[in-house]
């Protein structure tokens, strides 16, 4: 599957730019993806998310893009923000949806579980089957989320299970690489998926984004300018917004993995300190705070949910992580996998993973929560005890809490409620 990227710079590149880039070139595209609001509906009274589907101008912009996709013979994601008078960033006071629009006039909506005005966990129509829709295009499948929904990893998951080979998670403008790519190729690696992400530029800001993402399980994937076939990392920088950036879902190329750096504790650090006994773990410095938790290295790997499901009944303390390898040689097979994904566990989960044999004995490696950037310190103890920095060990609450800023939220029940069901669901 041909896969393009719009990459639209902020409040300048409108839909006939890309209209025109398309009819132009030789490239024959499956699937065209446009940023996170994109598209805007204003509106002075609030639209109910239950019943979007059925607002007049809601109605409007599945027609003119069910048109734009019978007209190019193309599949359409594109994202709409319904804005109500105030700035949006990303959601936040705006209500955050995803259309998804194919030539034969299959559409879909999906809406934003996180940071927006209205996230969908508070739906009262919520379920997995309306929720994740997944949509088949060609001869592949196709899930959906926006922007920060991709640092819950239940949400891929969901829809992986449900068959997606490929996730879009578009997001709004400018973004911290480091962050960004870190989710994305975890997202990739956990689910055994491409994962891909289209955005705006917004060059007066100072994190001036640079490119469009795709990553699969072996990497970042090269991406190539539609009109001139030209690689995007050979584009000057300044040069690479208004242009659709392409892949070939079954044919690409990814680049050199990035290794882990080794980092020392910060001098500013408030250390606890994990320390061995006869099989028991000790925590000095914490007491009272932190949990210890046990999970397999391929469970740590391939099933996040069961690190949420620890989190979740561990109420009052913060769970830190024994990820328990069985011996060297496995070790061995999993360490590039593990150097893939590490970061983003760390961003989801904000807390601390160590990684040791069955008796405590070997520690392969140590890497946690580091910043209130969501940096990540790697290190390599060589025994027990093992000083970590406490200051940004936050636990799995620092991504619940993206989705709790809901004017209809009685109270936290539902949310929990609801990810509960999604935790049932993949443990099936």
């Amino acid at each position: 599957m041909q896969i393009g990227l719009a990459f639209p710079e902020l409040g300048r590149h409108k839909i006939q730019h890309f209209l025109d880039i398309i009819k132009n070139s030789d490239q024959c595209l499956d699937l065209v993806v446009f940023p996170e609001g994109f598209e805007t509906i204003s509106s002075s009274y609030e639209l109910i998310p239950e019943n979007i589907g059925e607002n007049e101008e809601v109605k409007k912009l599945l027609n003119k893009y069910g048109e734009i996709a019978r007209n190019f013979d193309i599949s359409v994601i594109v994202g709409m923000q319904v804005f109500y008078g105030r700035e949006s960033i990303s959601g936040g006071s705006s209500d955050q949806y995803c259309l998804f629009i194919t030539s034969m006039g299959k559409q879909t909506i999906y809406h934003k579980h996180s940071t927006s005005k209205y996230n969908a966990f508070f739906d009262t129509n919520w379920s997995i089957p309306n929720n994740f829709p997944v949509v088949q295009i060609n001869n592949m499948k196709m899930g959906f989320s926006i922007c920060h929904d991709s640092y819950i990893s239940l949400i891929p998951r969901v829809l992986r299970t449900k068959g997606a080979d490929v996730w879009s998670n578009i997001s709004y403008q400018n973004v911290r690489p480091r962050i960004w790519e870190s989710v994305l190729q975890t997202r990739a690696v956990e689910n055994d998926m491409i994962a891909i992400c289209t955005l705006h530029r917004n060059s007066q800001a100072s994190n001036l984004q640079k490119e469009p993402y795709a990553f699969s399980p072996s990497g970042k994937i090269h991406l190539k300018d539609v009109e001139t076939g030209s690689s995007l990392s050979d584009i000057w920088i300044e040069n690479r917004a208004g242009k659709i950036f392409y892949f070939d879902s079954s044919n690409y190329d990814t680049y050199p993995l990035v290794q882990l750096t080794e980092s020392a504790l910060s001098s500013q650090a408030k250390p606890i300190t994990i320390s061995r006994g006869d099989r028991t773990i000790g925590i000095e410095g914490g007491e009272g705070e932190f949990s210890i938790e046990e999970i397999h290295l391929q469970e740590f790997i391939f099933a996040p949910e069961k690190i949420w499901r620890m989190c979740l009944e561990q109420t009052n303390k913060i769970s830190l992580f024994f990820v328990i390898v069985n011996n060297v040689e496995q070790w061995a097979k999993y360490k590039l996998t593990i150097t893939k994904l590490i970061r983003g566990r760390i961003i989801e989960f904000s807390t601390c993973f160590l990684f040791v044999d069955k008796e405590y004995e070997n520690i392969f490696m140590a890497a946690y929560r580091s910043s209130n950037y969501k940096d990540c310190r790697i290190f390599y103890p060589e025994k027990f005890p093992v000083d970590i920095d406490k200051r940004y060990l936050f636990g799995l609450e620092k991504t619940y809490a993206i989705s709790l800023n809901d004017s209809r939220k009685i109270s936290k029940k539902v949310y929990f409620e609801r990810a509960n069901q999604i935790l049932d669901f993949l443990e099936k």
